[in-house]
């Protein structure tokens, strides 16, 4: 299968527990039900339940917790 170049964030989800987030620009949001993040001209959001950020660099980002939702919004 031919691999294309992946613009924007890559958001890899393990069950409805984790979500690793790589290529992020900054988080916008933070709380226990919702998790935003910057990621070039749009906006990632994560919601659910008891979530928290349990890792954070440059451009990468680890959330645990209940996840119910993944929403890419753009301006």
């Amino acid at each position: 299968m031919e691999q294309r170049q992946v613009r924007g964030p890559v958001v890899e989800l393990s069950g409805n527990r984790r979500a690793v987030v790589d290529g992020c620009d900054g988080i916008l949001d933070y709380g226990e039900e919702q998790v935003s993040f910057r990621a070039g001209r749009l906006t990632l959001c994560l919601s659910g339940r008891d979530l928290r950020l349990v890792k954070l660099t440059e451009s990468a980002a680890v959330v645990e917790g209940f996840l119910q939702r993944v929403e890419y919004l753009y301006p």
